[in-house]
């Protein structure tokens, strides 16, 4: 909740309750919109005009309903209060509501003073703004103005100190809930459990049903799903489906959230053909799966390519006989997958369907389309989606934009990369740093580096630069065995205090190894090491490859030493390098007849 502060309006209205309160003479002017309740208090007693007002002031706005309860002192109530404070609360006017309340305090007659809802209802606010401490503190002067509290209001604050991770002082106050005679129910052994689960107690989750078992309290089937979506969010899918055995076994059936759940957790770890499974254990059960379990499914096939599956349940949503209607995200998903694999023709068919089904295409649709078409490199088509786009009244985004020059830098039409970054400042969409990347990529893989240094100084001026961009850099100079321009670039990183990542030192061993600069080749393994990055096979075999030119074999044999102690396996061509750099002398010859036993171990 943002919290925000009260209108001049809404001040003037809550000023105005208080000095109802605070005068002891009626007011000389009743405005208009009071005087039908003043009549209802003659003709049918002050119950029935508190009960129309309390109907209008749910309907009012604010500042108009703390201004239509100051009018009144003589019919509003607690309900009336309360539904004033709610407002405000939903509001996010907190400090109001909590002055409102201390108003509502000096009220004179009984009937309109504070009471548990009261309180309750701003405890549920403060803990929604995360201050569980200030509501506390609430509960406090609610008791010492002899209100008592109710399983809500302790619920309502156990909530809210689990939410905020202070599950030790929620504990705190359940046990003060109990021993006031006040019995929890399932929704607070339920808040209990969730601020475990959060903490990463989840040694103390047992507990919450052993107390619950004592106490004769049955979980239901909410506060199971709960605990499987925790154990789903922290990666336990084993036991969240066991949790889930168990729930069944206990006469309870899942609903479809908690299948949901249990299918979107395996999807996102790649297990979609289990996912599968589950639904038509769902189907079994004669639980109906709805949109979410379909687009979870579909998205989650789409994720691995099983592009036939994802358009059977499209077509099962669409002609079966289920009453579970696509969506906008379940059209995405499909045409995302489809657009990934290249299909673009099926892709183009699922954009018609959208159509008569009744589903518009939003800027997502249009975006993977487009980044559809230019993957495949038909950039007529791509330029039509555009103009639809246009056409249908929506406007290229920043993504958008991020996609066009993602799309024509793989293609090297980088020259229509710098007609896109004008076209974004002129629609007032100002490029960022993922959008300069691609182009001087695309730049650098041409080798036009004498034009990736000038726009690597223009990226260097808007922007803090990170280390992809200096290693795009040393890239294409390696490629180019650009020795002195690598150098260069390798010594800004460093002295921006950026650390190469393992490519990038990789490419600088290979380039000086061709080139035999062994030693800086050397030099950049040992670098390399002292960062943490481990060598792989393609570093040592150009660390072979360039002391073998050289007829170092006692050097190669160290390399080869170290790989065998760094454990790194020899694939057919780093075997192939060994052979053509220790056959020319008798030493590499006799290591040669042990590389077999090298190769196996």
């Amino acid at each position: 909740m943002t919290r925000k502060h009260a209108s001049p309006g809404v001040l003037r209205a809550l000023f105005a309750v208080a000095a109802s309160i605070a005068s002891a003479e009626p007011a000389r002017r009743v405005p208009r919109r009071a005087a039908p309740f003043l009549a209802a208090v003659f003709r049918r007693g002050r119950a029935e005009a508190a009960a129309r007002l309390n109907h209008l002031l749910r309907l009012l706005p604010l500042p108009d309903s703390p201004a239509l309860l100051s009018a009144l002192p003589s019919v509003r109530d607690a309900v009336s209060y309360n539904t004033v404070l709610a407002a405000l609360c939903r509001q996010g006017c907190l400090d109001a509501a909590l002055f409102l309340l201390r108003v509502m305090s000096h009220e004179p007659r009984l009937a309109s003073r504070p009471n548990a809802v009261s309180y309750t209802t701003l405890m549920r606010a403060l803990c929604g703004d995360r201050r569980a401490g200030q509501a506390v503190g609430l509960l406090r002067s609610m008791q010492a103005c002899g209100v008592r509290a109710d399983v809500v209001t302790y619920g309502t604050l156990i909530r809210g100190l689990c939410d905020a991770a202070d599950v030790d002082k929620a504990v705190e106050l359940l046990n003060e809930m109990c021993d006031s005679g006040i019995e929890p129910n399932v929704v607070v052994y339920s808040c209990l459990l969730q601020g475990y689960c959060k903490a990463g107690r989840w040694g103390s989750v047992g507990k919450v049903f052993e107390e619950m078992s004592d106490r004769g309290i049955e979980p239901d089937v909410v506060m199971y799903t709960g605990l499987i979506d925790s154990l789903c969010r922290n990666g336990k899918v084993n036991k969240a489906t066991r949790v889930m055995d168990m729930m069944m076994e206990r006469g309870l059936e899942p609903n479809v959230v908690t299948y949901n759940v249990l299918i979107n957790s395996m999807c996102k770890e790649g297990s979609v053909r289990e996912a599968l499974d589950l639904r038509r254990n769902m189907l079994e059960k004669g639980v109906q799966p709805d949109t979410v379990t379909y687009n979870t499914l579909i998205t989650g096939l789409s994720g691995v390519l099983e592009m036939d599956e994802a358009m059977g349940l499209l077509e099962e949503m669409i002609q079966g006989e289920t009453m579970v209607k696509p969506d906008v995200m379940t059209f995405n998903s499909v045409i995302h997958g489809l657009c990934k694999t290249g299909r673009m023709s099926q892709a183009v068919r699922v954009r018609s369907m959208m159509a008569e089904n009744g589903c518009m295409c939003n800027l997502v649709t249009f975006n993977l389309l487009i980044g559809g078409f230019l993957r495949v490199h038909n950039i007529s088509k791509a330029t039509e989606m555009m103009n639809e786009m246009a056409s249908s009244g929506l406007k290229p985004d920043s993504f958008t934009y991020s996609i066009l020059v993602n799309g024509f830098c793989k293609m090297w039409h980088v020259d229509r990369v710098e007609s896109l970054l004008s076209e974004m400042r002129y629609r007032g969409i100002e490029p960022e740093l993922v959008h300069y990347i691609p182009y001087l990529k695309a730049v650098c893989d041409q080798g036009m580096m004498a034009r990736a240094r000038t726009l690597f100084d223009e990226i260097d001026m808007k922007f803090k630069l990170d280390v992809v961009a200096y290693s795009t850099m040393i890239h294409g100079a390696c490629k180019l065995g650009d020795k002195k321009t690598a150098e260069e670039f390798l010594k800004y990183m460093l002295d921006e205090r950026l650390t190469p990542d393992a490519v990038t030192y990789s490419m600088l061993i290979n380039m000086f190894a061709k080139s035999g600069d062994l030693e800086a080749a050397k030099g950049v393994l040992n670098q390399m090491t002292a960062s943490g990055f481990v060598s792989d096979v393609a570093v040592f075999d150009s660390l072979i490859q360039g002391y073998g030119a050289k007829g170092e074999t006692e050097k190669v044999l160290e390399l080869i030493c170290e790989m065998m102690a760094k454990d790194i396996a020899l694939d057919s061509k780093i075997v192939s390098t060994i052979v053509s750099s220790l056959g020319a002398s008798n030493k590499g010859q006799a290591l040669l007849q042990s590389l077999p036993r090298l190769i196996q171990k």
